[in-house]
């Protein structure tokens, strides 16, 4: 109001925006898989990353790219497959040393993402040793995806690299895809990784493509877990390759463990040291 007038009242505080609500029916999937999960990833990684620190010789020298545009340049589908049941959790103390790509070497190789002596794995209970089948290391992070929504989101969390393996036990009837992203902090990568769980239907990663029968991956029944470790975000998605089982499945749990013990990540954590 001009002149003497009265002085407005002061507008009213803006409501908080609240998170999206992950669907039910996913969150009692994923709840009893919680302790499980927790126990075993902690006691794998370290493990893998004791290993690790006794043969590690350290990355590239200089700093990887820092995402500038907020328009993935390659427009990825609108639709494609993505897993039943999905969790995730965010970055812990032990990635730390990584937790800012700045920190951390130049891009990863595909000699540190894809190494000879990761070529089969062996995950505990024995019920598949999936061997590699497939691996693919992108400059470009919406290759990796499907979904506008999820590949604009990519370019916002700074990714500069996707790395991608298919790994499968054929005789078995098991496969697993493994997916690394680059990003530019862990922050991003907890971001990314928790919002894979809150809105599926606006992406998901995809899979490499493969001769029957590992064409039938990402039909019917899969699990797939999300891990923020340090500014990377590992996304494993396991299943039989009949497009049967359920979240009691042992071995579906046992790959999803073993594929978040990414070689490449767990050498940088030890280079860092």
């Amino acid at each position: 109001m001009r002149g003497g007038g009265a002085a407005r009242p002061a507008a009213p505080p803006r409501p908080e925006p609240r998170a999206p609500k992950a669907p039910a029916k996913r969150a009692r999937r994923s709840g009893h898989r919680a302790l499980y999960f927790g126990a075993a990833l902690a006691l794998g990684l370290a493990v893998a990353l004791a290993a690790v620190l006794v043969a590690v010789t350290g990355g590239e020298d200089g700093k990887a790219r820092r995402g500038t545009s907020f328009h993935a340049a390659v427009r990825p589908a609108d639709s494609g497959p993505s897993p039943e049941s999905y969790s995730s959790a965010p970055s812990t103390g032990v990635f730390a040393p990584i937790a800012q790509r700045a920190a951390d070497g130049g891009p990863l190789t595909a000699e540190e993402a894809f190494p000879d002596a990761a070529r089969t794995l062996r995950p505990a209970g024995g019920g598949a040793r999936p061997a590699l089948k497939g691996k693919r290391l992108d400059g470009e992070c919406s290759a990796a995806v499907w979904g506008g929504a999820l590949a604009d989101d990519l370019v916002r969390a700074g990714c500069t690299q996707a790395a991608r393996a298919l790994y499968a036990d054929t005789r078995a009837g098991y496969a697993l895809s493994v997916t690394v992203f680059n990003l530019a902090s862990a922050a991003e990568a907890d971001r990314v990784v928790a919002g894979l769980g809150a809105g599926r239907g606006g992406g998901f990663v995809r899979p490499l493509p493969a001769p029957a029968p590992l064409d039938r991956f990402g039909r019917g029944y899969g699990m797939a877990r999300g891990l923020a470790m340090g500014h990377y975000a590992v996304v494993s998605w396991a299943q039989r390759l009949d497009g049967k089982g359920d979240g009691r499945d042992e071995t579906l749990l046992s790959l999803l463990i073993e594929g978040g013990k990414q070689p490449a990540v767990l050498g940088r954590v030890a280079a860092a040291h």
